[in-house]
């Protein structure tokens, strides 16, 4: 017996400055859109992630915040533009 995950795919990607609710500074955003999921939005400057408009808890790590922003970073870089 296998256990499949199946994940929408990013259908729309953006880069765009707002002010973060977080850190209260205006920033860039990268946001993601996927079928039947909304919007997946990240702070560049504080690392805090939003899904679908929904706060996100960052990892209870060292570098959580640094990882959320190369996370970010990478698959802004790997997703193709639409």
């Amino acid at each position: 017996m296998y256990v499949h995950i199946n994940r929408a795919t990013f259908t729309a990607k953006s880069a765009h400055v707002a002010t973060c609710p977080d850190c209260g500074k205006r920033t860039r955003m990268l946001s993601f859109f996927q079928e039947w999921y909304g919007w997946d939005s990240t702070c560049i400057l504080c690392g805090r992630n939003w899904e679908g408009g929904e706060w996100n808890a960052l990892d209870f790590v060292r570098g959580s915040r640094q990882k959320s922003i190369n996370r970010a970073k990478a698959l802004f870089r790997s997703t193709p533009a639409c």
